[in-house]
């Protein structure tokens, strides 16, 4: 899989955004993908609880109109890093999920304003 750039952060945007037009889906055991029509700020994305296969997993997301970003954890375990979509160019990576109330999530982040046609798959292999 060829990964796209990312960026380290020390913390992560604080939860405050609104996803309208939300459709979710998810087929086996870990494999999830849905879509926005608008996203406005940044939302917690989950997945499922935590468990013993270890919380690593491939992600990619893709946006219409905007920018948008996919926080996630880095496997040392001290930082933060996102990914970054415009329309046209896709991102994707492999890395740790963050865990947070005892479940596996990553946080989504239109910047700069309105995104639209967002849109994210989460999976394992």
């Amino acid at each position: 899989m060829n990964s796209s750039p990312s960026t380290f952060v020390d913390k992560l945007p604080p939860q405050n955004g609104k996803g309208e037009g939300g459709r979710h889906e998810s087929s086996g055991f870990f494999n999830f993908s849905g879509r926005y029509d608008k996203l406005n700020g940044c939302i917690i994305m989950r997945t499922i609880d935590v468990d013993i296969l270890g919380r690593t997993a491939n992600l990619k997301i893709s946006v219409e109109q905007g920018k948008i970003r996919a926080y996630v954890g880095d496997p040392s375990g001290k930082e933060f890093r996102y990914i970054e979509a415009t329309p046209g160019n896709p991102a994707q990576t492999r890395s740790d999920l963050i865990v947070q109330g005892g479940i596996y999530t990553f946080r989504l982040e239109a910047v700069d304003g309105e995104a639209r046609g967002v849109s994210y798959h989460v999976w394992r292999s």
